[in-house]
């Protein structure tokens, strides 16, 4: 793949300039020609990359799902920490993050919505990454105090599914940059939940 001067991918340029647009812009407000002169590309290089803006909106999606999962699984994962503390560090990592660039996450949450099935399987692969992690922290503890029951995957995809939500109900009420707001009531969600196995 041919880079730019900079060193960096046209393709990776564009998602760039994906971003920056939405931060001012719905992506039903913008053309392509937007993030063409805002990544420096020619639209020809944008064509040869993406049908459309929407598949330039997916692929930030995904790629910007996956830096902030990479902070989760970097918080979540610190060795030597019970569940809970795994939680807490999980979930402040995860909203600050979010928080730090509230007026994109804004557009992400908000127009993936618009995005018909396409939009909807991207959403819920995501939701299931997310899931995972947690199971993936919870399971490390497991090897260490056997003892501990299983969590069920579907009521933790449950749980993820519903924090989605609080997140863009924030986000719909204005306060995308108030995402810490949730970091108590997201922890006491997946508490409940490790609670609920172990008495269950």
């Amino acid at each position: 793949m041919a880079l730019t001067k900079d060193g960096i991918s046209p393709r990776s340029r564009l998602i760039a300039g994906m971003a920056k647009v939405l931060e001012q812009h719905a992506l039903s407000e913008l053309y392509a020609d937007d993030v063409v002169k805002e990544a420096g590309v020619s639209k020809r290089t944008f064509y040869q990359h993406f049908a459309n803006k929407e598949d330039c909106f997916l692929a930030l999606y995904r790629e910007n799902s996956a830096r902030v999962l990479g902070v989760l699984k970097e918080a979540s994962g610190t060795p030597g920490l019970s569940a809970l503390e795994r939680i807490q560090l999980g979930a402040k990592a995860y909203l600050s993050f979010m928080q730090g660039q509230s007026a994109l996450m804004k557009r992400l949450y908000i127009d993936i919505l618009y995005l018909g099935t396409e939009g909807m399987k991207a959403k819920r692969e995501v939701l299931q990454q997310f899931a995972d992690v947690l199971l993936a922290s919870y399971e490390a503890e497991r090897t260490l105090a056997p003892s501990l029951p299983p969590l069920d995957p579907e009521l933790v995809l449950a749980i993820v599914a519903g924090i989605n939500e609080m997140i863009l109900f924030k986000i719909e009420d204005g306060h995308a940059d108030r995402l810490s707001d949730l970091e108590n009531v997201s922890q006491r969600l997946i508490l409940g939940q490790l609670l609920l196995s172990q008495t269950g």
